[in-house]
C-alpha cells in the first residue's frame, strides 16, 4: 500500500481549469486521481474559474485563479507549485494573455521559494518574440519540464532551455480511470458501453470547437458539417453523437448544427459529464469525428477508429506521431466526398488500426505513468 507524504504544507495546481473543458479537465481528474495517493486531497489546491464547482467535482480545495491575494495567502503555506498540464504557453488562441498568466504565476511562486515543476504540458506554438523570450527567461529558472510531446521538448530547446531540465512523457489523460455512466444517461441514450465495428449498426461522435479556424467561413463549414452529418444517418445508417467538450464554449456551434440538420434523431448530449464519465461514454461509439485533441486521446484509449480534423499542430502531431496520417482532415477540406474516402480506408483497414491504437494506448499510457512518477517523486523530494 502507498504511504502517504507526512507534510503540513499544500501544493498548488495551475491550469486552464473550471472552464469546463474536458479535456483540461481530464489532465486535472488524471493528476488527483494519482497524486492523491500520497497527499491529502484537502491539501491539494487547484486554481480555478470555479472553485466550488471544482472543490465539489475532485473533493479538493480550489482558488479562484484572478484572486492574487488569495494566491499569494496560500503560497506562503505551499510546499509545491505545479504548472500544468495541457496547452497552457501558446499565443495562438485565447486573449494572448495565457502566457504572460502562467509564466505569471510561476515567477511568483519562485519570489516566494516554492519549488516548481512544470507537468504535462505542450508548449506553442509562440509565435509573438517576447513571449519567446519570456518563457526562456521564466522556465530557465524551473528545474524540472515534463512536456507532453517531442515538439514541445524540441521548441524548448529552442527557446534556449536546457536539454538536462526538460523531459518528455505523454499526455497525463492517458492515466484517466473511467467511471460508470449514469443510469439516466446510459437509459436516455439505450448505451451499453461495447464498441461495435463501422460496419453494422454503427454510432459515430462528433466532437467539434467552436474556434477561430471554425469561423473563418463559418457559413460554408456548417453547411459541409450538415451534409457530412446527413450522409452518415442516410448512407451510411450511422446513429449520430454530437458531443461537446466544452458547453460553453461550443453550444452555439452545435446549436446552428442540430437546428439545420435534417434527421431529427441525431442525438445531442446536453448532460454534462466529468472526464472519466467522457471516456466511458466513448467506449459506446464505432468511430470518432473529432476536432478537440483529447477527443482522439480518448479514441485511442477507447481503441476506436477516429476521423482527426487537423485544425492545430497538437492533433496533426498527434495523429502523425501514431503513424495514422490517412486519418487526418483538414478542416478546409470538410466534405462529403473526403468524409467518404476515409470512411473508406477506415472499413478497410480497420483491424490493423485497432492493433496500432492498442499498442499505442499501451505505450502511452506507460510513458504517462512514468511521467507522473516523475512528479510524485519531485514532490516528496520538496517536503
Amino acid at each position: 500500500m502507498n504511504k502517504k507524504v507526512e507534510q503540513k504544507k499544500s501544493i498548488i495546481i495551475s491550469g486552464y481549469y473550471g472552464f469546463d473543458n474536458c479535456g483540461d479537465e481530464a489532465i486535472l481528474m488524471a493528476m488527483i486521481q494519482k497524486l492523491s495517493k500520497f497527499i491529502p486531497p484537502k491539501r491539494i489546491i487547484v486554481l480555478s474559474q470555479t472553485p466550488q464547482k471544482t472543490e465539489i467535482e475532485y473533493k479538493v480545495n480550489a482558488i479562484y485563479r484572478l484572486n492574487i491575494y488569495s494566491i499569494i495567502a496560500q503560497l506562503k503555506n505551499t510546499g509545491v507549485f505545479i504548472s500544468g498540464g495541457g496547452g497552457l504557453l501558446q499565443d495562438v488562441s485565447g486573449r494572448g494573455l495565457s502566457i504572460i498568466y502562467y509564466l505569471g504565476l510561476i515567477v511568483l511562486a519562485l519570489l516566494f521559494k516554492v519549488p516548481v515543476v512544470v507537468y504535462g504540458q505542450g508548449i506553442g506554438p509562440v509565435k509573438k518574440p517576447i513571449n519567446r523570450k519570456l518563457i526562456k527567461i521564466v522556465l530557465a529558472k524551473v528545474k524540472l519540464i515534463i512536456v507532453r510531446d517531442e515538439q514541445s521538448g524540441i521548441l524548448l530547446q529552442e527557446l534556449g532551455i536546457k536539454k538536462d531540465s526538460v523531459q518528455v512523457y505523454s499526455d497525463p489523460s492517458f492515466l484517466l480511470l473511467k467511471e460508470e455512466l449514469p443510469d439516466h444517461i446510459s437509459e436516455k441514450y439505450k448505451l451499453n458501453q461495447e464498441v461495435k465495428a463501422f460496419t453494422s449498426n454503427p454510432i459515430a461522435a462528433l466532437v467539434l470547437r467552436n474556434c477561430g479556424e471554425i469561423k473563418q467561413d463559418y457559413k460554408q463549414k456548417i453547411t459541409q458539417l450538415i451534409k457530412i452529418v446527413d450522409y452518415l444517418t442516410e448512407k451510411q445508417q450511422t446513429n449520430i453523437f454530437l458531443v461537446p467538450f466544452q458547453f460553453n464554449n461550443d453550444l452555439s456551434l452545435y446549436d446552428d448544427l442540430k437546428r439545420m440538420i435534417s434527421n431529427s434523431e441525431v442525438n445531442y448530449l446536453y448532460e454534462g459529464l466529468n472526464p472519466a464519465q467522457m471516456l466511458s461514454l466513448f467506449s459506446n461509439f464505432s468511430l470518432i469525428i473529432g476536432m478537440r485533441f483529447h477527443a482522439v486521446i480518448f479514441a485511442t484509449i477507447c481503441n476506436i477508429p477516429f476521423i482527426a480534423i487537423d485544425y492545430d499542430p497538437k492533433v496533426r502531431n498527434y495523429v502523425n506521431g501514431l503513424g495514422l496520417p490517412e486519418l487526418l482532415l483538414s478542416i478546409n477540406q470538410l466534405s462529403v466526398k473526403n468524409v467518404a474516402d476515409k470512411l473508406r480506408y477506415i472499413k478497410d483497414s480497420q483491424e490493423d488500426i485497432k492493433t496500432l491504437l492498442k499498442s499505442a494506448a499501451k505505450e502511452y499510457q506507460h510513458s504517462a505513468g512514468a511521467g507522473v512518477d516523475k512528479l510524485i517523486s519531485f514532490v516528496k523530494d520538496h517536503y
